[in-house]
């Protein structure tokens, strides 16, 4: 008799997942491609370390929008950590999303903070949707990469997802030791 009880129980707390599981499906979820900027030398809010395009489904009808996507590394995420050292880099960083349209960002390697400054969400460029601060981490052994933060402001078609958190996680592709080119990677509203 506990058996049969504990089998149902099973059944239905599983069935009532089921909803939530469906729900989460149809939350943004993006694919990013990004090239390292060879001119970024040290964690900056000012320039860019990564620079490329994000697509987005988001009215789920299988046809994917692209945009532009920007990450400005602030610092190693983790105080009592130097920022290169062991099997794993932590990084703290603010990441952006924008409506290119016709703009585009500067052609890389490129390393003067003028050249940026216009897309700083702290200018509130017009094509700005999304933003918000991320920490994260790369194993440097498998160079995969993953990192959890948050939204802070967002505009349009991404309103409603203020004040949510992110995951973002990928695979780094290397030019040569310790010279990172390519990150490829999973966006995720939650």
């Amino acid at each position: 008799m506990k058996k049969k009880l504990l089998t149902v129980l099973l059944v239905v707390s599983i069935l009532t997942l089921l909803p939530v599981i469906s729900v989460q499906a149809k939350k943004p979820l993006g694919t990013m491609d990004l090239t390292y900027n060879q001119a970024w030398l040290k964690p900056q809010p000012l320039i860019p370390d990564w620079v490329g395009t994000i697509t987005f489904d988001i009215d789920n009808d299988g046809i994917g929008e692209e945009y532009g996507m920007l990450f400005f590394a602030i610092g190693s995420g983790k105080e009592f950590d130097d920022f290169l050292k062991g099997k794993v880099h932590f990084f703290e960083e603010i990441w952006v999303i924008y409506d290119l349209q016709s703009k585009v960002f500067p052609p890389l390697p490129e390393g003067n903070a003028e050249k940026w400054s216009y897309w700083l969400p702290d200018n509130n460029p017009a094509e700005l949707v999304l933003w918000g601060y991320d920490k994260g981490q790369t194993n440097i052994q498998n160079s995969k990469y993953r990192m959890n933060g948050n939204i802070e402001e967002a505009f349009g078609a991404f309103s409603m997802w203020m004040g949510h958190n992110v995951h973002m996680s990928g695979i780094i592709e290397w030019l040569g030791p310790g010279v990172p080119d390519k990150a490829p990677g999973i966006f995720r509203i939650n």
